[in-house]
């Protein structure tokens, strides 16, 4: 996956470091209300934005409950990204004996659609395809087990995910009517669809509720004086181009350390970032420990905040960072309370 700003980044693969055994006698439950208290009577009557106030004490519970979590269970941070999750070096990947395809065809515009979707759509979601488009994702190490056969003359089956070509694209759009990602054109064209409950038009209203929870949610972001972001950064956060997963963490991370945001990406192709944010970010520590102690708690979380891929990244000059990577589709309403996924 090209990603912006990867050209100045290099993956280095770190171990979460070595955790202590739980306490014997500890009462999280006390230790969580407590700094939940402290940290929202010094900090709420500062904030001259109320509701990035309450989102930031939200934040401050999950990430505390993130943290008793990752002392409970030292195995979980001692994982890399998931196995099957978007970002993995293995997902993707052509497997060994595929074919060569010529470039521009309308077998490679498959294979760039398949490995989209191996790379990057949660490995909990059935797809259902024509049997050129399943072979394709099959090649590119999608489990046969997710895979469902697309009938176009008896409709689509019950799949989160459908994979179309030209023939069966109309009565896609019907059955899945949120457009994740698009390859080709004409008779070549292949696009990657979600299902919704509700149909169409309840999506397109909560997908407009949702853009303006996420411009609101950006802009307040910036307010905070632990989020520091570039020119364009700030442009996207403004303009509601960035996943709400990624608003959320950010705001969980910033009441911990100070962070700067060096680069959004995972855009889909084919679909605008408004109804198909960036999925992806880059954001540089103040040093090695403190990038250490952020990438143990952002493997804690739990869906729907627990990102693909979570990596330790060395940026030009050497200074340490994250990249952290969320699957798509991406949850509606989660800034907003009406949370769908």
């Amino acid at each position: 996956m090209q990603m912006a700003g990867a050209s100045r980044t290099r993956e280095v693969d770190r171990s979460a470091p070595a955790k202590a055994p739980p306490p014997r006698d500890p009462s999280w439950g006390r230790v969580l209300a407590t700094t939940i208290s402290l940290w929202t009577r010094r900090r709420m009557p500062r904030m001259r934005r109320p509701r990035l106030a309450l989102l930031l004490a939200l934040c401050v519970l999950i990430a505390a409950v993130a943290v008793a979590t990752a002392v409970q269970l030292t195995s979980t941070t001692a994982k890399t990204a998931r196995t099957g999750s978007p970002g993995s070096p293995h997902r993707g990947a052509v497997r060994a004996g595929a074919p060569a395809v010529a470039p521009g065809s309308a077998a490679a515009i498959r294979a760039q659609a398949a490995a989209w979707v191996a790379g990057q759509v949660s490995g909990d979601q059935s797809i259902a395809c024509d049997p050129a488009m399943c072979a394709a994702l099959g090649a590119h190490g999608v489990a046969s087990g997710r895979l469902m056969p697309l009938r176009p003359a008896t409709g689509a089956p019950a799949a989160n995910v459908i994979v179309t070509s030209p023939a069966s694209q109309a009565q896609a759009s019907q059955d899945a009517p949120v457009l994740l990602a698009s390859f080709g054109t004409g008779a070549s064209q292949v696009e990657v669809r979600a299902t919704v409950p509700g149909g169409a038009a309840a999506y397109a209203r909560a997908q407009q509720a949702d853009l303006a929870a996420r411009r609101s949610g950006g802009a307040q972001l910036l307010h905070s004086q632990s989020i520091q972001a570039g020119a364009g950064a700030t442009a996207q956060l403004r303009a509601g181009q960035v996943d709400s997963r990624i608003l959320i963490m950010l705001a969980m991370l910033a009441s911990q350390h100070p962070w700067r945001v060096a680069a959004f990406g995972g855009a889909s192709p084919g679909v605008p970032l408004a109804d198909a944010p960036f999925r992806q970010v880059i954001i540089t520590g103040n040093d090695a420990k403190t990038v250490a102690a952020a990438l143990a708690l952002i493997r804690a979380q739990q869906a729907p905040y627990a990102p693909a891929q979570a990596t330790a990244v060395r940026l030009a000059g050497g200074q340490p960072g994250l990249r952290i990577d969320f699957a798509a589709p991406a949850p509606l309403g989660l800034l907003t309370g009406n949370a769908s996924g």
